[in-house]
């Protein structure tokens, strides 16, 4: 159980703020509690105060204006998306309030204070005695149980009281908790119907092939680190396959991070072949912690150049820790662009019901947000060379479980198979992610364990490959509509709920996501929506006539 894995940090904390010389600033009992000291898992260690000069960056994320207006806009039934314009007049901060944020961050000594584009981020960098005396707490040096140096916060997260009507939370106290890619390596069976796939046949498999090439339309990825790999490997991508070449744009900082490498090959290459598109928007982020990520979101919200319509995000993180981070604050960010009619595609993750090794049934986030569409796994039966379908199974690592806090959208209200009415269930839908099944793409000949350096063919999955199939099957349905029909997964729940469901959807009712390494508990799959497969496969060429 959780409290069984994880340990608070109160004793040592106080133990080590009472040897190290950090003082609270002279008002510190102005100052109101955002967060709680970070939960710690077995095998974490504290190993001493984080050194005064350590570099941090800090994410101040902030509420929007007029919440319950804006909540009562997007229950009304076939609402009008707003405009970004319209969306920053009606519900973003004040000018003013954005201000008053940075102005403390300069005044603790951050530097570097940005606000960003819409007023919902501020961030900074600066040293941990700066990031200590603005938010009031204690960050200590953490050795994880995985082996990485990080750090953490011993105490509460505080901020001025003046300031917590606009601040949601705060991001950059920790990274001992961070996302994780969940892109899987493995070799096909090759045998039967089951066997990996070159991504140019996923279109004839899941009915996307007789729509036309999304020539118009420009996906985004969320990805963090060095991107100079993932963009070769998909010129010989598309080279080998006769595809046309694709315009590939990076917005934001990046790094030299390569860890990511696999991930963002598949990313990119499933996309394109599912969807034919012709240009990509990758919004890298410098790392996979949390505020680095959640600047990237930011970055896919507010780039108006660009605006892509569909946005993958391959990414997740227990969602205990996504809350006590603060890093549920991207609902915000989630709710602007659904409001603006723009879709989030995220996989719900590969360890089954079972994503935060506690023992229960705890899903990732951000697929638990009630402003994205989650999608989850299967193993794919087909007739080789035909591409033909002939059946899916669960695929037993896929996320899938009830939220323990997130709401049930409007949408998921009084569906059969959602047995938890008051929590957001995941996933919404599901593509292959078995790598029996899945996907041969170019990547590194590391993947493969051999000496780096050289690219080669190597099957790839993972629910990292079932969100970037359904982000290129929309990419299709908007070429063919001819216009961005929206957020995606009301007009899902209704089409799944309507006569043309069988038609739309393969129904999955075969398998179970009983392969948690934390206990063994998940969910079987059953007719119509369940916390497998969610509603089962899109068949893109049947569902477009039933969007409006």
């Amino acid at each position: 159980m959780l409290n069984r894995l994880r340990t608070k940090l109160l004793i040592t904390a106080m133990s080590l703020a009472a040897a190290s010389a950090w003082a609270g600033p002279a008002n510190d009992a102005a100052m109101v509690s955002l967060h709680h000291a970070t939960l710690l898992r077995q095998g974490d260690t504290i190993t001493g105060p984080l050194s005064s000069s350590q570099p941090m960056h800090v994410v101040v994320a902030l509420k929007p204006r007029n919440q319950d207006q804006l909540d009562a806009y997007m229950a009304s039934p076939g609402f009008k998306p707003l405009t970004p314009e319209q969306y920053d007049a009606q519900y973003a901060p004040t000018p003013a309030q954005a201000e008053a944020v940075a102005d403390h961050l300069r005044r603790a000594g951050l530097v570097d204070v940005r606000i960003g584009p819409s007023r919902l981020m501020v961030e900074a960098s600066g040293r941990a005695d700066s990031v200590q005396a603005a938010f009031a707490t204690r960050l200590v040096q953490v050795h994880t149980h995985d082996g990485r140096d990080a750090y953490a916060n011993a105490s509460d997260v505080r901020v001025p009281a003046a300031l917590q009507g606009s601040v949601a939370a705060v991001l950059g106290m920790q990274n001992v908790h961070r996302l994780h890619t969940y892109v899987r390596t493995g070799a096909s069976s090759g045998a039967g119907a089951v066997f990996a796939h070159n991504p140019t046949d996923f279109p004839a498999i899941y009915g996307a092939r007789s729509l036309p090439a999304a020539t118009s339309v420009t996906p985004g990825i969320i990805t963090a680190g060095d991107m100079t790999a993932a963009q070769s490997h998909l010129k010989t991508f598309t080279a080998i396959n006769g595809l046309h070449s694709v315009n590939v744009k990076l917005v934001g900082p990046g790094s030299s991070d390569t860890s990511g490498a696999p991930e963002w090959d598949l990313d990119t290459q499933a996309i394109v072949a599912m969807g034919g598109v012709r240009s990509l928007v990758l919004y890298d982020g410098v790392s996979l912690n949390d505020p680095d990520i959640y600047s990237a979101l930011y970055l896919a919200l507010t780039d108006r150049a660009n605006a892509p319509p569909i946005i993958n995000v391959s990414l997740g993180e227990c969602e205990n820790d996504a809350r006590a981070s603060g890093l549920v604050a991207s609902d915000v960010l989630f709710q602007a662009a659904q409001v603006q009619g723009r879709t989030f595609s995220v996989s719900t993750g590969d360890f089954g019901a079972d994503e935060c090794f506690n023992g229960g049934t705890t899903p990732d986030y951000p697929a638990t947000s009630p402003y994205v569409l989650a999608v989850g796994g299967t193993t794919l039966s087909a007739v080789p060379v035909l591409n033909f379908w002939t059946g899916e199974t669960v695929w037993n690592g896929t996320g899938g479980s009830p939220s323990t806090f997130e709401p049930i959208p409007s949408w998921q209200r009084g569906v059969a198979g959602i047995t938890n009415q008051t929590y957001r269930g995941v996933p919404d839908i599901a593509y292959d992610a078995d790598t029996h099944s899945g996907a041969l793409i170019v990547t590194d000949s590391s993947v493969l364990g051999w000496p780096a350096g050289v690219p080669v063919l190597a099957p790839l999955a993972g629910t990292s490959l079932a969100s970037p199939l359904f982000v290129g099957g929309w990419a299709r349905i908007i070429q063919a509509k001819g216009y961005n029909p929206g957020f995606a997964p009301p007009m899902l729940y209704t089409l799944a709920q309507s006569r043309f469901y069988t038609t739309a959807f393969h129904d999955i009712t075969v398998g179970n996501n009983i392969s948690t390494p934390g206990g063994g508990n998940g969910y079987f799959a059953a007719p119509g929506w369940d916390y497998t497969t969610g509603w089962g496969s899109l068949i893109v060429d049947q569902a477009v006539n039933h969007i409006p």
